[in-house]
């Protein structure tokens, strides 16, 4: 299979080890693109853990748990990352995405800068959004997780918990 965070490598050789602790990010984008695939396959211990201590308590499981449960990723976009050393202020970087999601039979596209820091290994800061869109999704249209079906037909976005509830 191939990973989720649409890097075009397989699972078992892209994200997978990093999920089941097996590995450490070696860099904030691979961490970043290892959270998409956390929230995908709603690894919520991984993506609680992935976010620097200083930030958990503002996100607590309970609410990752919450978002992981109720959309369903379609795909990811990486448009700029960026790493630095500085010794002053420890190692830090950036990474510019825009995540695609189903929730609520609609699209919506996130774009944001996260941050990131290194302290022994890679952790999410935080992140600044710079855009989101939402668009209605119809019946009719062909479903954006791309399985090629109908919207109406398509069974793999209903893993959000999100399902179709308009009429026929």
């Amino acid at each position: 299979m191939n990973c989720y965070c649409c890097s075009g490598l397989l699972f078992s050789k892209c994200c997978q080890p990093l999920l089941e602790g097996t590995a450490t990010a070696d860099s904030c984008l691979q961490l970043m693109r290892s959270r998409y695939s956390a929230y995908c396959s709603k690894n919520i211990e991984y993506i609680f853990q992935s976010y620097h201590p200083e930030q958990r308590e503002a996100n607590s499981k309970a609410q990752i748990e919450e978002f992981a449960d109720t959309v369903h990723f379609v795909g990811l976009t990486i448009s700029d990352w960026s790493q630095s050393q500085a010794p002053l202020h420890g190692d830090s970087g950036s990474v510019s995405f825009v995540a695609r999601y189903i929730f609520s039979n609609k699209l919506e596209t996130l774009t944001e800068k996260s941050r990131f820091t290194l302290n022994d290994r890679w952790y999410y800061y935080d992140g600044e959004i710079a855009a989101s869109t939402v668009l209605n999704i119809g019946r009719n249209d062909r479903c954006p997780c791309g399985s090629g079906k109908k919207f109406k037909q398509c069974i793999v976005h209903l893993l959000s918990g999100s399902i179709l509830t308009t009429p026929s």
